[in-house]
């Protein structure tokens, strides 16, 4: 959903070129920004994530998968469409909007260092929920941390640290295409443009919905989803939803990716203590 641009977009008064706040929104710019993780995924996946019993990866990106088992394609075979199916909804919203083919490198670089930025308030909502759950679990319990390590296909925990690098740049890139570019986009067609909601309305709806949608998802089959990993991850989809509404589709992927980088380079220092 960016259905908030109009014909009258900021310009640069030096240059008249769109300023980088709009020029970072443009799908074009987005997957030059994106193209990077998309082709580390991959790789990750034939060189770190292929085990005896099948391939390693999130729960979004398998979904994507069985979407072209259904038209026939095997799934082992299509991991890389995967990746090709970002990239051809980026390449196909650009012919939509008819937008320039110029991209500007300046604006890669700073979208890059504007999602680091962007992982700090993550950073300090992860310390005061890891905190309380800290204060309140069980004798024998997990924290917050730990149920983190312990979520995903096969658990970050049992990971490498290449590996679960690999898997965290999957999940921004794959979470944040299902619960944000398409659940959103979705929700705010059906409640605004179907439904007759007023925008906001519609879309603080389709914020919510996503938001509880991604902590269910993080749901483990043995562990179950403690309160305060459903706060965490219900929180972080608020997060990341009003990201991906006001800073778009690139740099929500990029915050997603760096943050779960980070928390895996964290748990693997901590384990090697």
């Amino acid at each position: 959903m960016d259905k908030q641009a109009t014909n009258r977009q900021p310009v640069s008064a030096e240059t008249g070129e769109p300023s980088y706040w709009t020029a970072s929104r443009k799908p074009l710019q987005i997957l030059v920004f994106l193209l990077p993780l998309i082709i580390l995924y991959e790789l990750g996946l034939v060189l770190l994530l292929r085990t005896e019993s099948g391939i390693i990866t999130n729960k979004a990106h398998e979904s994507l998968l069985r979407f072209f088992v259904a038209f026939g394609v095997n799934a082992t075979g299509g991991l890389f469409l995967g990746g090709i199916a970002i990239v051809v909804v980026l390449f196909i919203w650009h012919l939509l909007t008819k937008d320039s083919w110029r991209v500007e490198l300046e604006t890669t670089g700073l979208m890059g260092l504007e999602s680091i930025v962007l992982i700090l308030p993550l950073l300090v909502l992860g310390r005061i929920v890891r905190q309380t759950a800290i204060m309140t679990q069980a004798p024998g319990g997990h924290d917050l941390f730990e149920l983190m390590a312990l979520s995903g296909p096969t658990g970050l925990a049992d990971l490498g640290l290449w590996s679960g690098m690999a898997i965290s740049v999957g999940a921004g890139l794959y979470e944040e295409l299902l619960f944000r570019m398409m659940m959103i986009a979705a929700l705010h067609t059906l409640l605004v443009d179907l439904g007759r909601m007023p925008h906001r309305l519609g879309a603080g709806i389709a914020l919510v919905v996503s938001s509880i949608a991604f902590a269910l998802y993080h749901r483990d089959p043995a562990l179950g989803l403690s309160m305060q990993k459903f706060v965490f991850y219900f929180l972080a989809g608020l997060y990341f939803g009003v990201i991906y509404l006001i800073r778009g589709f690139g740099i929500v992927v990029a915050v997603h990716a760096f943050y779960d980088i980070l928390t895996v380079a964290v748990m693997q220092e901590q384990a090697s203590v």
